[in-house]
Formats: C-alpha cells, structure tokens, sequence
C-alpha cells in the first residue's frame, strides 16, 4: 500500500488565544493578591516610618544630654531671650550645633511641621515639656531645670511628637494637658524621657501629671 506524505506548513499553527472567562480568572486573582498584600505593606510603611520618628527622638535625646554638659548640666530651655528676635530663640535652634541636621526635627509622616511666631526657629514636628524646660516667668535667663535639682529622671517626658496645629515649642500639662500630643503612628505618639529612652505611646498613656512635673508625688 502506498503511504501518503503529508505536507508540512512552513508557518507555526496559530496559537490560541486565552477566553474572557480566563482573563477574569487572572483578573480576580491579582486583584484578591492586591487586597492582601496592600495591608502588609502599608503597615510595613508605618512601621519603617515610626522606626525613623524613633531615632529622631532618640538623637533629640541625645543632643539634650550634650547640650546639658556644655550648660553646667542644665537642660536646653525651649525658649532662650538672647536679645535677638522678639520672642527669643527656640530649643530647635540652641540643640542645632548638637545634632547639625535640620531633618531631625521632623516626623517622617509630617507633611507640614510648624515654626513658632516672632522667634529664631526651624520647622519642627516635636514638642518639648515646659514642666521641664519654661518654669519661670518671661524674659527671665534661666528657663530650664538643672539635672542636679530632679528627683527622678526615668519617667519625666522631654520630648513628643507634637500636632502640627499647636505652633508652639511644646507643652506644659497644667495648661494643655496631652491636648498637643499628636498620634500619629498607628494612633500613638512617639515619646521620648529624659533618661534617654523613646517608645511610641498612646496620649491616654502618657496624660498623668507625674510623667511631665518632677515635682509631682
């Protein structure tokens, strides 16, 4: 019997191309990856960001340590009258030759950090305690605690992350309370204490007297 050859094509067979119901197939499945997957890097995000706040405090901290043993071991105050600008120079500025780093002073997720009026200042996303550092009245020289006169140092605030709204240098709890304390990191604030450590906490965590007074009991 005679056998056939078949003829062979010169061009590739045509390739099939793919159903609506399998583009919708691809189609959902990206969209139920991005709906898990957007969460975890969004809180990835947060976390790095609040890690940055965190070491901005800490070297905050540190400048203030600094500053202190350079000031007969009195802390910065948050407002030095050096006869200059009306309203005197802020602890942003005095705490400047200490950290050399303007970026310092702001929170990563702080899109608009404030100045103070009428004062030498630099934009800046935290607070001060004035329980610490504006204990006596205006215009006077020393506005500041002196290491040697706290009785504790370990539970005393000195630094927090402040809302953009306040413009001010910071916060006395007498007047304002934790009203100035900004949560911004997964709803809490970044807060740094005179011994040197910063940790995130929640405003309610932090609104007792004795966390912002050394005088009190």
């Amino acid at each position: 019997m005679r056998r056939t050859s078949r003829l062979m094509s010169p061009f590739p067979p045509p390739h099939r191309g793919f159903t609506l119901i399998e583009v919708l197939v691809v189609l959902a499945i990206i969209a139920i990856l991005a709906a898990i997957l957007f969460p975890v890097f969004s809180a990835a995000r947060a976390s790095g960001y609040k890690a940055g706040c965190v070491t901005n405090v800490h070297q905050l901290l540190q400048a203030s340590t600094m500053y202190a043993s350079d000031h007969d071991r009195r802390l910065v105050a948050a407002r030095l009258y050096t006869g200059g600008s009306s309203l005197g120079t802020t602890w942003c500025v005095a705490l400047q030759p200490y950290i050399k780093n303007q970026t310092i002073l702001i929170c990563p997720v702080d899109t608009a950090p404030q100045t103070v009026p009428n004062s030498d200042d630099l934009p800046h996303s935290y607070g001060i305690n004035y329980d610490l550092t504006y204990v006596t009245g205006y215009g006077a020289t020393n506005l500041a605690w002196a290491m040697s006169a706290l009785p504790r140092t370990s539970d005393l605030v000195l630094f927090f992350d402040m809302k953009s709204t306040a413009g001010a240098m910071g916060s006395g709890y007498a007047a304002n309370r934790v009203s100035r304390v900004a949560d911004r990191h997964q709803e809490k604030s970044i807060v740094g204490y005179l011994d040197g450590h910063a940790k995130p906490q929640a405003a309610k965590q932090i609104d007792a007297t004795r966390l912002w007074n050394p005088t009190a009991p």
